[in-house]
């Protein structure tokens, strides 16, 4: 038989009989940027109190929500204060006004890095184990080198525990942005603060008048292979060789008593006031509740000054200013020494809305002989009634030092006393027992007084101490003139609309201006006071002779008060008249 085979027939063949191929592997698509992920906007949440994006994104970003500060003229902040409520709400402060003073105006989660000092978004979500930076838009009041931004993390909004991550100060004035990177540890719903402050030291919550503080809450991708890295255990330390207990030497009767538990302080008759023995906290208690004589108030043991800064007698006790009690604490344990960063806490009385009430703190490392630094700016009071107000600083070389604290109506000059002496001003002082350090106290003075560095998006800012000190006195400047002047009747709604007008000089007030003594020189000066005053005060606070007071004795104004004269203060000491 014969076959005949068409070319279709042929090319079936040679197909079948053509060796398989091996499988070729399945190509991986390239990832998607971002998987996904977008960027996300926050909405006030009102279980919080502050922004929240409840989604997850590659950013997370307030928009307005943040944008101003407390009530401050023009730049009312929504929703004020933007604090955490399910931790301890902090209050803004209300001085200022917008775009002049302090704002945080809007802050920005983003995951990605920072490289080089400039930030990398890398589109991803905000995810636990990755990277994240934080953008913070300011407005810096003057040249900016006052005003700082404490950066704080927590992983659980719900029950907020705040880790620090940097403290920048603002690298000039006006609109600026900050940027601080870091690791997102594990939680899904997590918060940034900014504690933005004028001067002050770090904090979550400082308390000034021009201080702005606001939260962002953020929702993060869970990650299940990451694995927070665990608290290292301490390495267990070889058992060293027993060495033979050397035989105590007696005690010197000069190492002073021993710590005391307590630390509330007892009122020490050769000082003027009260004092604690070596303690890791020293509290007043209850030796400086009231002020002067003050109806309902007196306060025991008045004025507790080492330099005899004397109380205003007017007013009365819880309607009108009062200094209640002084605590100096220190974080850690131990008695307090030498070096160690301290806490003054003064629990105070202000009047009205507290606007009007000032308060200055001062430390000094010799009780014994008293010389006035003072602890940062004036502060305002955040409002009226019971208040507390914080000072920080670090204890200097002495073994019994002095904190002081100076409640005062109005702004006047504290003089060379370091104590305003106004009819409503109440000064206090607390005494301390410090133990000596056995570092050398040098690096940590050194230390203290060195300028700071903060890094900004990885670049170095340099802290100009000339620039702070400029802004320091312009800023108290600011504070005279639209917060020194007392307001007439009725302008503070807060009492009763009766205002503080009976906190007024009495300029011819009862008894006119009968003479009762010789006319002063033009080269006198006078306070009007119901009691004596010092004379470095007059020479400090007091006025030249005018209408009001033109001789010794002369009565001026109300309750008993009379012109005091002093002569020979120093030419050109043209200081203004005395708040009493």
């Amino acid at each position: 038989m014969i076959l005949f085979l068409t070319n279709s027939f042929c090319s079936y063949l040679l197909l079948v009989l053509q060796p398989t191929a091996p499988p070729t592997a399945p190509v991986t698509p390239a990832p998607t940027t971002g998987g996904g992920a977008v960027a996300q906007g926050a909405i006030f949440d009102s279980s919080y109190g502050v922004p929240k994006c409840a989604n997850m994104g590659s950013s997370c970003d307030s928009l307005g929500l943040l944008n101003g500060r407390g009530t401050i003229s023009n730049g009312n902040e929504p929703n004020h204060s933007n604090t955490n409520n399910i931790g301890n709400t902090c209050n803004d402060g209300n001085s200022g006004s917008y775009h002049s003073d302090e704002s945080i105006d809007q802050i920005t989660v983003t995951a990605g890095d920072i490289e080089s000092g400039v930030p990398v978004p890398s589109g991803d979500f905000i995810t636990e184990g990755g990277r994240a930076y934080v953008t913070v838009k300011l407005w810096c009041w003057g040249s900016g080198a006052s005003d700082t931004a404490d950066i704080y993390l927590t992983k659980d909004a719900s029950s907020p525990d705040w880790e620090p991550l940097d403290s920048i100060t603002c690298p000039g004035g006006g609109a600026q942005t900050i940027v601080q990177a870091f690791d997102v540890p594990k939680g899904t719903n997590q918060s940034i603060r900014v504690n933005f402050r004028w001067g002050g030291s770090a904090s979550t919550c400082s308390p000034g008048s021009y201080d702005d503080h606001d939260d962002l809450i953020f929702t993060v991708k869970e990650n299940p292979n990451f694995i927070a890295p665990p608290t290292p255990a301490p390495t267990q330390p070889p058992t060293p060789v027993p060495t033979p207990v050397p035989t105590p030497m007696p005690t010197d009767a000069n190492d002073g008593p021993p710590p005391s538990p307590g630390g509330v302080a007892s009122y020490d008759e050769g000082l003027g006031a009260p004092k604690c023995s070596f303690a890791p906290s020293c509290d007043s208690g209850i030796l400086l509740n009231g002020r002067a004589n003050i109806n309902n108030g007196v306060e025991p043991n008045q004025p507790n000054t080492l330099n005899i800064c004397t109380d205003g007698p007017a007013g009365s006790y819880h309607s009108d200013e009062s200094i209640d009690r002084i605590v100096v604490s220190k974080a850690s344990g131990g008695d307090l020494t030498e070096g160690d960063p301290v806490t003054i806490t003064a629990t105070i009385w202000c009047w009205g809305s507290g606007t009007s009430d000032r308060i200055d703190f001062y430390y000094a490392s010799d009780a014994s002989n008293p010389v006035w630094t003072q602890i940062g700016p004036r502060k305002t009071c955040p409002g009226g009634g019971a208040q507390t107000m914080t000072a920080s600083f670090t204890l200097p070389p002495g073994s019994l030092q002095a904190v002081r604290a100076n409640l005062m109506y109005g702004s006047s000059d504290a003089g060379v006393n370091k104590c305003v002496t106004g009819s409503y001003d109440d000064t206090d002082d607390l005494v301390i027992s410090v133990k000596p350090n056995t570092a050398s106290i040098a690096s940590i003075s050194e230390a203290a007084v060195r300028p700071s560095k903060h890094d900004d998006v990885q670049g170095a800012i340099e802290f100009s101490a000339k620039d702070a000190e400029a802004d320091f006195l312009m800023k108290e400047l600011h504070e005279l003139n639209t917060g020194g002047v007392k307001p007439a009747e009725g302008d503070d709604k807060s009492d009763g609309g009766k205002g503080k007008g009976k906190k007024g000089k009495g300029k011819g007030g009862a008894g006119g201006s009968e003479s009762t003594g010789t006319a002063a020189s033009a080269t006198d000066k006078y306070i009007c006071s119901k009691h004596a005053p010092l004379a470095s005060t007059i020479c400090a606070d007091g006025s030249v002779a005018d209408d009001t007071c033109s001789s010794e004795g002369q009565r001026c104004g109300k309750k008993g008060k009379k012109c005091w004269f002093i002569s020979g203060c120093p030419a050109g000491d043209d200081g203004e008249e005395s708040s009493e």
